[in-house]
């Protein structure tokens, strides 16, 4: 930017600047200033007409042509605008000096200030400049020389404020733009990343100038603001917790705050970070947390590791004839089992289905040790879950069971299986290692799960949620299948 012209030195910007940030200001200003031009003519001759005052009448009605000929000026075009501000000032500066009557004292300084205010709303509104002296000049009897200097020393500080003004509006439209660019630069990095970018707006207390990769349903201001209306977070709107969090961020005078949460929408349960940072206005940044894939690959590393080390148990038991130990090979057993419950689970598609639980407990047995029974105590219950994480928890619990019984007792409502007590006795940090690791596939099933050394509660979620997919929703659109019948 120019220190003196305040012009941006690459032409560019400058275009821009006076296409998107002059240009619809003066366009406004000239409409405006031509209206009131033509209104006060009007009422000004219909008052001469009125007191036959025809000495004003005369010199109006010449002003109307003048400002006619303001429509061969095209207003859509920046040197046509500057063109028409001049012509219009010089206009206006001819009617005050030679047709305008000399009043008394009061009306005059009126007529002063109005012409001031005229003067300031043009140099801030449309970066036009003019000089009020010359009327002194010419209609003046007598000069006085610190009224004079008063004048130019007015003028020569609101010049320097005008350029301060000037200046600063400038740097704000430079970094705005700059803003952009770093947001382009932002998208561009995170091209393969999900992500949505809320400004929040303090003022109007609401969000606004939003960018969204989030999924392809969730592009525009639109979905971004649908998505955080029907999205829930423990039960309340995802818009309802952001602002909470706004409050907090706002309250504790923090520069940036991160968070990790769980969300569900349609049906769908995703983990996201958000991150608040501080500016000139809070901006959110929400991310789905990419860790599916690493996830994945650690859990093929643990299922060849454990595999490898199952063999190399065969091939010593096998060829140095060492004695058997059932306790060492029966954990390593369900540890393998339990890894490849793991894996099938994203290997495959995910389905809800009604389950018998009964008949689920008899495929877990396996993983009890021979003198473990599991009673599951009334008739058989049946449960809508996705069948592969029922199990996996089921496995996990019992694999956790220090006990020879297992007693299992359903609680339902309306028909439908809520709760299940499990009793026996577990051992609580094996069992708190294995639901933490398998926390984002339970959170699908389960609203809760509560574990003491002598008894478990499973409590069901009231309906069954997908992980969320980066594909096109509704769930029609990413393998989602339900399917009603007993297994």
């Amino acid at each position: 930017m120019h220190k003196i012209t305040l012009k941006f030195l690459d032409q560019s910007i400058e275009q821009k600047y006076q296409q998107e940030h002059q240009s619809p200001k003066r366009k406004t200003h000239i409409k405006i200033l031509l209206l009131t031009f033509f209104a006060l003519t009007i009422i000004k001759s219909t008052i001469a007409l009125i007191y036959k005052n025809y000495a004003v009448v005369y010199p109006l009605l010449g002003i109307v042509p003048l400002l006619a000929f303001s429509k061969f000026f095209n207003i859509n075009k920046d040197y046509h605008q500057r063109g028409l501000i001049i012509y219009l000032n010089i206009f206006f500066s001819i009617s005050v000096i030679f047709f305008d009557d000399q009043l008394d004292s009061a009306t005059m300084h009126f007529r002063g200030a109005n012409q001031m205010a005229i003067n300031i709303i043009n140099i801030l509104g449309i970066e036009f400049f003019r000089f009020n002296n010359n009327n002194y000049f010419i209609n003046s009897s007598s000069f006085d020389i610190t009224t004079i200097i008063l004048g130019f020393g007015i003028n020569l500080t609101l010049i320097i404020i005008v350029y301060l003004y000037h200046k600063a509006t400038r740097s704000q439209f430079l970094l705005t733009k700059i803003d952009q660019r770093w947001e382009n630069i932002l998208k561009q990095i995170l091209h393969n990343q999900k992500f949505i970018l809320i400004n929040y707006q303090i003022e109007k207390l609401k969000f606004q100038n939003v960018t969204s990769t989030f999924s392809q349903s969730i592009q525009s201001q639109e979905d971004v603001m649908k998505f955080l209306r029907e999205a829930k977070v423990d039960n309340r709107s995802l818009e309802q917790y952001l602002f909470q969090k706004l409050q907090e961020f706002s309250q504790k005078y923090l520069e940036i705050m991160n968070h990790s949460i769980n969300i569900k929408f349609d049906n769908q349960l995703m983990s996201v970070d958000f991150s608040i940072f501080l500016g000139n206005q809070p901006t959110i940044l929400i991310q789905i947390r990419q860790q599916h894939v690493q996830f994945q690959n650690e859990e093929v590393q643990k299922v060849c590791q454990l595999y490898l080390k199952l063999l190399t148990v065969f091939i010593k038991i096998i060829k140095q004839n060492i004695p058997f130990n059932y306790d060492q090979f029966h954990n390593l057993a369900n540890k393998v089992l339990i890894q490849q419950i793991i894996t099938s689970i994203w290997s495959q598609q995910i389905t809800s289905k009604i389950i018998s639980l009964e008949k689920s407990l008899q495929k877990i047995q396996k993983f009890c040790y021979p003198n473990t029974t599991i009673q599951l105590f009334g008739s058989d219950y049946f449960i809508n879950t996705i069948p592969k994480i029922f199990y996996l928890l089921l496995a996990c619990i019992v694999d956790s069971s220090n006990s020879e019984s297992i007693r299992i007792k359903g609680y339902t409502n309306k028909n439908e299986l809520k709760l299940i007590k499990i009793q026996g006795q577990f051992d609580i940090p094996k069992l708190n290692n294995y639901t933490i690791k398998i926390k984002n596939y339970l959170l699908l099933i389960c609203k809760e799960v509560k574990a003491q050394q002598f008894c478990i509660n499973l409590e069901f979620n009231d309906e069954i949620v997908q992980p969320f997919t980066n594909i096109k929703m509704p769930q029609l659109h990413f393998n989602w299948q339900k399917k009603k019948f007993t297994q």
